[in-house]
């Protein structure tokens, strides 16, 4: 599972692509969309205005109207006069989908929310719709600290020299924590120099603060049950992982560079390649977090291609049961 399941496409009504939203279940408010103010406002759906969101290539389209009551206005992203109060100007809105609204296609549905807690150098996915890409490219970023335009946002820095970046069209969107499986936040801004990579998201745990009732859209996640391998069933991930193409090009050096440094300054160098797969494998099993890491670390340089996919198939049976579960599917 992915955000591709539950992230829409924000359209004004005569169709022009303005950004991304998050499909979130708000209790007993019902379906929502959450995005940013500004991309609601380019839309044309400043409150108490209206809005097309489509869910692309899925056949699934309808009218959402923001209101006052979930409606955070953006700060300024150039100087800001001295003494400058920004306290909820974090740049959010939330729509209400038009009653009657086709039901959700199937596969399709509300993302689980998540705090992102602190800004601790974690790996995240982005899918996002930049000019002339109607049907969204995946960047990948790096939390790196709070600040920027807003105290309470925080910044992403892009990971990789060559594809895609956050950039203008990436904002609403989701901000994926494939390890946990979360969604931690939104987009909010990218840095007018795009070759310096940073941009800046809305923490859920500010949206919530923002607006209240999103709470209800919160889902913790419960660390799996993870037991210690056994050396034979460490060299069996260990060989599983190099079957993994853009882990074997390079002897893992790519999946080590992918792990927290917490566990990466762990990882012995060896000069062989199966030896330094499996040093891999042994920082990670030894830390609290390893499992969940190395999970994230595949996903980020394999991608979901069937040999990644399979080499966590044995992380599963190794060492946990999938990584951090949801106490409560969305």
């Amino acid at each position: 599972m992915g955000p591709e399941r539950g992230q829409v496409r924000v359209l004004s009504p005569d169709g022009a692509l303005w950004g991304a939203g998050v499909l979130t279940m708000v209790g007993a408010a019902g379906l929502h969309v959450v995005t940013c103010a500004h991309v609601v406002t380019a839309a044309g759906g400043e409150p108490p205005g209206e809005v097309t969101v489509d869910l692309y290539g899925r056949g699934w389209t309808t009218v959402a109207r923001s209101s006052p009551e979930a409606w955070s206005a953006p700060p300024p992203l150039q100087e800001s006069p001295s003494g400058l109060s920004l306290d909820g100007d974090g740049d959010f809105a939330a729509l209400t989908l038009r009653a009657g609204h086709p039901p959700l296609p199937r596969g399709c549905g509300p993302l689980p929310l998540l705090p992102c807690g602190p800004p601790d150098g974690r790996r995240v996915a982005i899918i996002g719709y930049p000019r002339g890409t109607m049907s969204g490219l995946i960047a990948t970023a790096v939390l790196v600290g709070t600040g920027g335009p807003y105290p309470d946002w925080v910044q992403l820095d892009g990971l990789r020299p060559t594809g895609p970046t956050v950039e203008r069209g990436f904002s609403g969107a989701a901000v994926w924590d494939p390890a946990a499986r979360r969604v931690i936040g939104l987009v909010t801004a990218a840095h007018t120099d795009r070759a310096a990579k940073v941009a800046w998201m809305l923490p859920v745990e500010a949206a919530v603060r923002l607006w209240p009732p999103l709470a209800a859209a919160v889902r913790s996640a419960a660390p799996a049950a993870c037991r210690p391998p056994s050396p034979q069933d460490r060299y069996r991930l260990a060989d599983a992982l190099l079957e993994v193409p853009q882990i074997d090009h390079d002897a893992g050096d790519m999946l080590r560079e992918a792990l927290p440094a917490a566990i990466r300054r762990d990882v012995r160098r060896h000069p062989w390649p199966r030896q330094q797969v499996q040093a891999i494998v042994q920082a990670c099993v030894d830390h609290q977090d390893g499992c969940a890491a190395l999970r994230a670390a595949v996903l980020h340089v394999g991608g979901e291609s069937d040999s990644a996919l399979r080499s966590l198939g044995v992380l599963d049976e190794v060492c946990c049961s999938g990584g951090p579960r949801p106490e409560e599917d969305a």
